[in-house]
């Protein structure tokens, strides 16, 4: 078998990692009995980079691709952003402009529009129906007032998760130090 090079990660299925493989799970390492690998990491992922640094935490995270993309994001090496939830605010919904109208009609009126009706009510006549008006489509002239149409959500964060398995990702700290091109 090749030896890997430093500083490759992988997903790993076990629940320990490997020899010469370590978690990538933040720890902090000593600089002098680690010199390879903070020669590619440097203090990029944390540690005070004079005599620590730290390993990437992948822990609860999916790794980007640092650099520029077609979409005009860009992500630095070893920037960390997101949350697994969040809670919709109102400025983050889009603007609502237009008054909610409503037909307010006499609903005693005899010249009702059946064909487009939701639902006419009446009461029963005999063995005939009398209907009454209740709904007909007829040009909003009514606007509603605002107060009356209030948010009742309980306001608690949602879960943005998309589905996911629980995996180690592990790192090589022993193997072959890469050159550069």
């Amino acid at each position: 078998m090749d030896e890997e090079l430093i500083g490759t990660i992988k997903l790993f299925a076990g629940n320990f990692a490997p020899r010469g493989y370590m978690l990538c799970n933040g720890a902090l390492l000593n600089i002098n009995q680690n010199q390879a690998l903070f020669a590619i990491l440097g203090n990029t992922y944390g540690g005070d980079g004079r005599t620590t640094f730290a390993l990437p935490n992948l822990n609860g995270r999916a790794p980007f691709g640092a650099g520029a993309s077609n979409t005009g994001k860009s992500i630095a090496l070893g920037e960390a952003a997101g949350s697994p939830q969040t809670t919709i605010l109102q400025q983050n919904l889009p603007s609502f402009n237009s008054q909610l109208r409503i037909a307010n009609t006499n609903a005693t009126s005899v010249t009702p529009n059946p064909a487009s009706s939701i639902a006419i009510t009446g009461q029963p006549n005999g063995r005939q129906f009398d209907a009454i008006p209740s709904f007909a489509d007829t040009a909003p002239n009514t606007a509603i007032n605002g107060t009356s149409v209030v948010h009742v959500g309980p306001n608690l964060p949602m879960n943005t998760m998309p589905p996911y398995l629980g995996m180690n990702y592990i790192i090589c700290v022993q193997g072959i130090f890469p050159s550069r091109p």
